[in-house]
């Protein structure tokens, strides 16, 4: 072999050893918060091992965020993520991670969710269902019965939750859509076994493919 051959063998094994001229696969995150304050500082993923910084991915409420990553040489095998749900640290490890699938992040029963996906439009084709227009409690002080309306909404029956301040499911109600797309549900105070609840705070939680939507009520005689 000619020193030209054998300077051109070696710059083609550096390129492959450093990954120049290998086909890159793109690398996208979203969050959706599922009605909390969320902050993700970092997200680490194997191979190559590597972790990110994510500086201002972050959202609250129902918004959705989204958070475009470095190129990685294939899809990976694991993924963890790191960051605050409300007050709380978490962490959360995700093997063999599929694309488009909205992954819970956070514990109890109001988590929030990450998506990654490499193909540009795929948050679209994966978003999950929409959050209700409007999730509306009235009266938000409650002292004898509370109306929940939710607009719009599917047809068939819906199910709105009442959770205490701790995040147990108190009651459940059931939601049937009207031709007007408006359903309405009543609470009297009762837990799930007829017994009138302590005084506090509620919160009214409707949930559908992932997204969360919740009004604090305050319960009071």
């Amino acid at each position: 072999m000619n020193k030209r051959c054998a300077g051109l063998a070696v710059v083609l094994v550096l390129l492959v050893a450093f990954g120049i001229g290998r086909a890159q696969t793109p690398f996208h995150g979203v969050l959706n918060p599922g009605g909390n304050g969320v902050v993700i500082d970092s997200v680490t993923v194997a191979p190559p091992d590597t972790t990110f910084r994510t500086a201002g991915w972050s959202a609250t409420g129902t918004d959705l965020d989204t958070f475009d990553f470095p190129d990685l040489a294939s899809w990976p095998t694991d993924i963890w993520v790191f960051g605050v749900v409300g007050a709380l640290p978490t962490q959360q490890h995700y093997a063999t991670p599929e694309q488009q699938k909205w992954n819970p992040f956070g514990s109890g029963s109001h988590p929030a969710f990450v998506l990654f996906y490499s193909t540009p439009g795929a948050v679209e084709e994966s978003r999950p269902a929409e959050p209700p227009q409007r999730l509306n409690v009235s009266p938000s002080v409650v002292t004898g019965h509370m109306t929940v309306r939710l607009q719009p909404v599917r047809s068939g029956r819906s199910v709105v939750e009442i959770h205490d301040a701790v995040g147990n499911v108190v009651r459940s109600l059931d939601c049937t859509a009207g031709a007007d797309g408006l359903a309405t549900a009543t609470w009297n105070r009762e837990d799930g076994l007829g017994h009138v609840v302590p005084e506090g705070i509620y919160f009214c939680r409707y949930a559908a493919s992932g997204v969360v939507a919740v009004r604090k009520v305050l319960v009071t005689n």
